[in-house]
């Protein structure tokens, strides 16, 4: 979600997180329950998103979801909404530094680097993930359960070969899958 601010466009930490999980990971965080209202937390005092949302988090049940989505999307809070590198955010004559630190798993870090660094611990996630989106693509139709056997049989093959891209397509083409479409 895109959000006009006075000083163009942003972009919401949540939004990054849930994106980076689903698309690089392929592990979206479960929706909200159903039975859960709307909570408008009181964020009177609140300087910068960070601490909007850690007065959000003071809920038990937002905290169970935010716990996951918000610290991929912090790591990314250093990009603005098309890219460009930003150190500081600027509200009017506010000004106040990006803080892109968090916690991904057991992996604590303080910027896109050290996040780099715990992504990188996940390479059979990316690998799954992008076998998937892959196969989607070519296929033309969404992945079911019986689809599974074979994805995992790609990403273990491409990670004897240190899960390169090249290795991955041809992994993917060469799939049963693939062949009996």
């Amino acid at each position: 979600m895109l959000t006009l601010t006075a000083n163009g466009v942003d972009t919401s930490p949540v939004i990054r997180g849930v994106w980076l999980l689903e698309n690089i990971l392929g592990a979206p965080p479960a929706p909200p329950p159903p039975d859960v209202p709307t909570i408008e937390p009181d964020i009177r005092g609140a300087k910068t998103i960070r601490d909007q949302l850690e007065k959000h988090r003071a809920s038990a049940t937002c905290r169970s979801c935010h716990r996951q989505i918000d610290p991929p999307g912090f790591a990314l809070e250093s990009f603005d909404a098309i890219g460009r590198w930003r150190g500081h955010y600027q509200r009017g004559s506010a000004v106040a530094p990006v803080d892109a630190s968090g916690q991904f798993g057991a992996e604590k870090f303080t910027d896109i680097t050290g996040f780099k660094k715990a992504l990188l611990a996940r390479r059979d996630e990316f690998a799954r993930c992008l076998a998937e989106k892959l196969l989607i693509h070519a296929l033309g139709r969404e992945l079911d359960v019986l689809d599974r056997p074979a994805i995992r049989q790609i990403v273990e093959a491409s990670a004897a070969d240190g899960y390169h891209l090249r290795t991955l397509i041809l992994l993917c083409a060469e799939s049963e899958i693939f062949r009996r479409k």
